[in-house]
């Protein structure tokens, strides 16, 4: 017969893997939604060219937007590669001294044209030369999403902020804008997709995934991720690992 101890685990177990499964069929079913709306514009328009229905004028001007839809599209599908590589069997954490301001200025080459159109200033806060024992691909990848979700966020001639820190005894990274902020409603579901998708300050989609992912990501690098926010103050993002991590 089992123990309390032992039914109290099993039923931990089972609501763990309940809400893993809960998670997964949203995000599937939000990949679903979004490419299935790129697929039926796409082939509306070129019915619509074939047939002579609209211009090609019209047919041009239409052409920006489909190609927003479509690098958001391959935003979330990059997004869900990672993840779902890091959760098989053969994915093996590669912990080694990482520099992370090498990382930011790598990260934010990727951003140029977002930083410049909402007239950014994106800064490194914190020493130059600070290592981080852990895996280079989850934490640049983590270090990518916060920074892209701060730009998104964030409202034209506004600030970023990468905030390194290090003592004896933990290790953090902290990305903090100055942009639309949250209400507390929203604080609840960080890390779920309820509620999802999002908007940017510049009508930029967001399938509201990159923080699903980093909080997943973070954990494996035996970490934790602290969100605070204040509405239309800004959003700071903290991941902190135990310095021995």
């Amino acid at each position: 017969m089992k123990s309390k101890r032992s039914i109290e685990d099993s039923e931990l177990i089972i609501e763990q893997l309940r809400a893993e499964n809960e998670l997964k069929t949203k995000w599937l079913s939000l990949i679903a939604h979004n490419c299935k709306g790129l697929y039926s514009n796409i082939k509306y328009l070129l019915n619509a060219m074939a047939d002579e229905s609209i211009t090609s004028d019209v047919f041009m001007s239409m052409l920006p937007e489909l190609s927003q839809i479509a690098e958001r599209n391959s935003k979330t599908m990059q997004s869900t590669f990672a993840w779902i590589n890091a959760q098989t069997d053969g994915f093996n954490l590669d912990i080694k001294p990482t520099l992370i301001h090498s990382l930011f200025l790598d990260v934010i080459e990727g951003f140029v044209k977002e930083i410049s159109a909402k007239e950014l200033s994106l800064k490194f806060v914190g020493d130059e030369e600070t290592l981080f024992n852990t895996d280079r691909f989850l934490i640049r990848f983590i270090l990518k999403l916060l920074v892209d979700n701060a730009i998104k966020y964030s409202n034209k001639g506004g600030a970023i902020e990468v905030i390194v820190y290090s003592d004896s005894e933990k290790a953090s990274i902290t990305v903090k804008d100055s942009g639309v902020g949250m209400n507390h409603s929203r604080l609840r579901t960080i890390g779920t997709l309820d509620g999802a998708p999002y908007t940017g300050t510049m009508e930029e989609k967001g399938s509201g995934l990159s923080l699903v992912i980093v909080k997943e990501f973070v954990e494996m690098l035996n970490g934790k991720m602290n969100v605070s926010s204040v509405e239309d103050k800004g959003t700071s993002v903290e991941i902190v690992f135990p310095i021995n991590n």
